[in-house]
């Protein structure tokens, strides 16, 4: 049974390709353009994993993470941030926050799926 990733990312086009590298290993894709989208769509979706953006109007990657892990419904799905924000800072800020893993774009392929099927066994 595939695994359920949701992206959530203000970019179309990075949502777009995003979904073209997952489909493609098989994955099933629910895409959200901002953390409010993506707990609403949490509510109603079995998500066993989450990309996020760092900035998103609206609401953020790290308050969808604050968000994620005071759920208990929902605080144990592995959480990838996905940014451009490169700084040691911003990383340790995501870590403290609850990511499960801190990666920056441009990312290859092959760094991108390595590390969700880390976290999906």
């Amino acid at each position: 049974m595939p695994k359920n990733i949701m992206i959530v990312d203000d970019s179309f086009t990075t949502r777009k390709m995003l979904t073209y590298l997952l489909k493609g290993e098989g994955f099933n894709i629910v895409l959200a353009e901002n953390g409010i989208d993506a707990l609403e769509k949490l509510s109603f979706s079995n998500i066993d994993i989450i990309i996020t953006d760092l900035n998103m109007p609206q609401m953020d990657g790290l308050e969808l993470i604050d968000s994620i892990r005071n759920d208990p419904n929902y605080k144990n799905i592995p959480v990838i941030m996905l940014t451009t924000e490169s700084e040691d800072s911003d990383k340790q800020k995501g870590f403290e926050r609850g990511a499960s893993s801190y990666l920056t774009k441009p990312v290859s392929q092959d760094i991108l799926i390595k590390e969700v099927k880390k976290f999906l066994g």
